[in-house]
């Protein structure tokens, strides 16, 4: 107890001393509580993020009758905000009288045409309407175009029978096309609704039986589907979890109680779900951005470390007179420890304190999910758990930062502490084999990922690849904190070399700042070991990040083949006519992917137009290796020759020369016939931009003239116009200077059925939330680290200054004047810093080098890129290596300002006594 007294008594009163100890925690954890906080009040956001996915909060089921009125009973419910019902008709078959061909088979569904569900919101109507009286139906225009009717045409709907015999009796019925509709999407469906089929005839819900009786249909289905929106807020508190839980069950069960005489019930409550899941997405989102934060913790620690390191130094006079009078190492260790504990608790309050500031600006990049109106983010949300972790990691931060200084200052020999000037606390206290084993583990991480890479079923990498593989993550940070600190702090020479950049402006002071350098270079090393981690870690997250973000764009570019990537429709043979005579187009290409099969499985095979593929595209060297574009257009110029890609050409065992026989059944008008082509390998690519969606591993494609594949392609009037002989795509190049939007709106125009601009790909990439939320982080990390850099900077100077009080006095009596020994000063601080510069730039640059160029395909796969992951520099990191020293600078003016204006008489006469 009374060990406690002295701790608290002395942390209280010696106040410059304790923050200059707890500034590198308190920073950290400064951070981490801002970051915390942020999550806690962007915890409704988050949750309505998540929710935005589930257009339908509530599935349920009932019988086919009466679904009207089950509809009407569950809106009574209170907090029921919208009820939508449809069912699945048990016929489909359509026709008409001006369809060429056989019959098709469509999705009908029913609907209440006032309560569309969930999976038809958004719908443009581009005929008529959807009041759907019976008799009456509305066409997706997919449906509408292979039926070849319009509003007010007549269909047919077929329904088949069969007797026992297996003869057919076909019945049909003839409705009228009310409307025409545009659906919302032909790709899918959002999460919780049912999968949207482009070729989809609506009816109302209550006429599907009538239909079904007209054709003669028994069987009408078991069920007719709902879903439910709720009034959310009215139920869900995210802040409450087991209350949600509490008020969504009981909800299920007054659903289920209003269902039950339609013989109903829930079956997917996709709410109740995402709450059940809801704490582990939270708990989640902490470890990911505490993953995050890894650099400022580090940078924290450190300057902690250094921190507590100076205090030490301070006292230890006043902790070799505890010694005289008969105080223990232990108990000095015990003392500097709980001093350690209480300076944590410190650290934590303020740190909570001043993290409520910082959370405000976190609070837009916490949340990675996106909403449909702008995010509810609460006042201040300070969790129990917050402060709980906050607290555990102060205290537990500024025990790592004492321990080690604490037993080395309670060793230090009485007779060398009462000295004014201890060589002891001069020298770089350091052993370099840790950081040796975190060099050497980090270079055979690297080395064994690319040995796994190279040999994927070798028994070395079956053995021990995986192990390595984990390790891989945590790599940069093992190759930036041993490289740094070796570089840093196993010689002191360093700084006094160093030195000589300064003598041109240090003049007549050079000698003394190289002295002073040389005469105590553990000073200079805690400097520079921060500032150099600092610099190194941005260096890392930035380039990293950025050459990450121009790879995914390449990876755009390369999928779509060129500015524009169009799926033009079905038969309409004027359609590159009136593609290439937009005013925005500068150029197109045609692409068709036939469906053959090559002799030797699998590749896919393209059709392209050597005259204008490679104008259009303009692909980058990536794609050849062997060849280049100009003789890879020679060969496809060249009837019979093709071009394959080499891990086809690897896998099929063939080579250059070898010939490939491509057989298709080719319809010839009447029936199917057997075409054979044979062609020969001229060449080999990588692979061409525009025919393939390009992620990890090479293609398997095979790459052809129109004219050498001409027999497997048939004509525009043969086959089915279901199943065409090959999908028809083109690709565009727009004029310098054109505005896609325009380009996009006037190809949409032209009827094509899918159109992907580059441009637009990549500003949704950008605009990404989990994108935004990345890099907003991000850029306020480095912010933050600059301030730590800068403080630490500043807080080590001043206590320098302070230790250094007499010896500077001592210059200033013998005739140098303020500002001449404050220029000493910041010439020692300019020659520290730019070591910490040099270094912390080039271990930066070089683990993101590592990471982006060598370990391209990333932790856990094989193989090649056909992208290649480029090293980029930002200009970010141009800017952080600007601002960091520009700052670090004006702290180091500020700081021997206090020098400059010295009392010399009042600090000679304290060393006199």
């Amino acid at each position: 107890m009374a060990l406690l007294r002295y701790a608290a008594a002395d942390v209280l009163r010696s106040r410059r001393r304790t923050l200059t100890a707890i500034l590198g925690v308190l920073l950290a954890v400064t951070f981490i509580a801002g970051t915390f906080i942020a999550i806690d009040s962007s915890t409704r956001a988050t949750l309505d993020g998540i929710l935005a996915n589930y257009p339908t909060d509530i599935q349920f089921q009932a019988r086919p009758t009466n679904a009207t009125q089950a509809r009407e009973a569950v809106e009574a419910i209170p907090g029921i905000d919208r009820v939508a019902m449809w069912r699945s008709a048990q016929f489909g078959e359509m026709e008409s009288a001006s369809k060429i061909g056989g019959s098709i088979y469509a999705t009908v569904a029913g609907v209440e045409p006032d309560r569309l569900p969930s999976f038809l919101d958004g719908l443009t109507v581009t005929g008529g309407n959807l009041s759907l009286p019976r008799g009456t139906v509305a066409l997706s225009e997919d449906l509408a175009t292979q039926v070849n009717v319009s509003v007010g045409g007549t269909a047919t709907f077929l329904s088949r029978t069969y007797n026992v015999t297996g003869n057919a009796t076909i019945t049909r019925l003839n409705v009228t096309v009310g409307g025409v509709y545009r659906p919302p999407s032909s790709g899918g469906a959002p999460i919780g609704v049912p999968f949207y089929a482009p070729l989809t005839a609506l009816v109302r819900i209550g006429d599907v039986a009538w239909y079904e009786q007209q054709l003669g249909v028994t069987y009408g289905g078991n069920y007719v589907s709902g879903e439910i929106r709720i009034v959310r807020d009215r139920f869900l508190d995210p802040y409450d979890l087991s209350a949600s839980q509490r008020n969504l069950a009981r909800l299920d069960r007054q659903i289920n109680t209003v269902l039950q005489p339609f013989q109903g019930q829930v079956i997917t409550d996709n709410v109740a779900n995402a709450i059940n899941n809801f704490a582990t997405v939270i708990t989640i989102q902490r470890i990911i951005y505490l993953a995050l934060s890894t650099p400022v913790l580090l940078l924290g620690v450190y300057l902690g470390a250094i921190g507590v390191d100076l205090g030490h130094a301070e006292r230890r006079r006043e902790l070799a007179v505890l010694k005289t009078r008969g105080a223990t190492p232990r108990q000095l260790v015990g003392l500097l420890l709980v001093e350690a504990a209480l300076g944590g608790a410190i650290a934590a309050i303020v740190g909570l304190v001043a993290g409520v500031g910082l959370s405000r600006l976190l609070l837009t990049f916490v949340s990675p999910f996106s909403t449909p109106t702008a995010p509810r983010y609460e006042v201040v949300v300070l969790t129990p758990s917050t402060i709980v972790i906050v607290t555990i990691l102060a205290v537990i931060f500024m025990a790592i930062t004492s321990v080690r200084s604490a037993r080395r200052t309670a060793r230090v020999p009485i007779v060398e502490t009462l000295r004014y000037y201890a060589p002891g606390e001069t020298r770089i206290q350091y052993r370099p084999w840790i950081d040796i084993l975190l060099v050497s583990l980090a270079i055979v991480t690297y080395g064994m990922v690319l040995y796994a890479r190279a040999n994927p079923r070798d028994f070395v990498t079956f053995l021990i690849g995986t192990l390595f593989f984990v390790i891989l993550p945590f790599t940069p940070i093992f190759l930036i904190v041993g490289t740094t600190r070796l570089l840093t702090r196993s010689t002191g020479r360093v700084y006094e070399w160093m030195a000589r950049v300064c003598k041109p402006f240090a003049k007549n002071l050079y000698y003394v700042i190289s002295r002073n350098l040389r005469r105590n270079p553990r000073r200079s090393a805690n400097v520079a070991v921060i500032i150099a981690l600092g610099i190194a870690f941005g260096m890392f997250i930035l380039v990293t990040f950025s050459s990450q973000l121009a790879y995914q764009e390449r990876q755009v570019r390369a999928s779509i083949g060129a500015d524009i990537s169009v799926d033009s429709p079905p038969l309409d043979s004027g359609f590159s006519a009136n593609l290439t005579a937009l005013p925005e187009v500068a150029g197109a290409t045609r692409v068709l992917f036939v469906r053959v099969s090559p002799s030797y499985c699998c590749a896919s095979v393209y059709a392209l137009d050597p005259a204008t593929f490679f104008a259009v595209t303009n692909p980058e060297p990536w794609f050849f290796r062997e060849i280049g574009p100009d003789a890879a257009r020679q060969i496809l110029a060249t009837p019979g020759q093709v071009l394959v890609t080499e891990t086809y050409l690897q896998n099929a065992f063939l080579a250059v020369g070898d010939g490939i026989p491509l057989q298709a059944s080719v319809f010839n008008g009447t029936d199917y016939t057997t075409v054979t082509v044979n062609t020969t390998i001229g060449g080999t690519v990588r692979g061409l931009p525009g025919t393939a969606s390009y992620g990890f591993g090479l293609p398997n494609a095979i790459y052809g003239s129109a004219e050498t594949f001409g027999p497997l392609l048939g004509s525009d009037h043969t086959g089915s116009p279901q199943i065409p002989r090959s999908d028809e795509r083109y690709l565009v190049a727009l004029r310098a200077g054109a505005d896609w939007r325009t380009a996009k709106a006037d190809i949409t125009a032209l009827g094509a059925s899918s159109v992907s601009v580059a441009a637009e790909q990549i500003e949704q990439l950008r605009s990404n939330p989990v994108f935004r939320a990345f890099f907003g982080f991000i850029e306020l990390e480095m912010a933050f680290m600059i301030v730590i850099l800068t403080a630490g900077l500043g807080v080590i100077l001043y206590a320098a200054t302070l230790e250094r009080d007499v010896e500077l006095a001592a210059i200033r009596a013998r005739g140098a004047s303020g500002w001449q020994t404050a220029g000493l000063l910041i010439g020692e601080a300019s020659s520290i810093m730019l070591i910490g510069l040099i270094v912390g730039t080039g271990i930066g640059v070089l683990a993101a080098y590592l990471s982006t160029t060598l370990i391209s395909a990333g932790p856990g796969t094989t193989g090649e890129s056909l992208v290649p992951i480029l090293f980029t520099i930002p200009i970010e990191a141009l800017l952080l290596l600007v601002l960091a020293p520009a700052a670090m600078l004006l702290t180091s003016f500020a700081v021997t300002i206090r020098v400059a204006r010295m009392d010399i008489a009042r600090v000679l006469k304290l060393r006199g006594g």
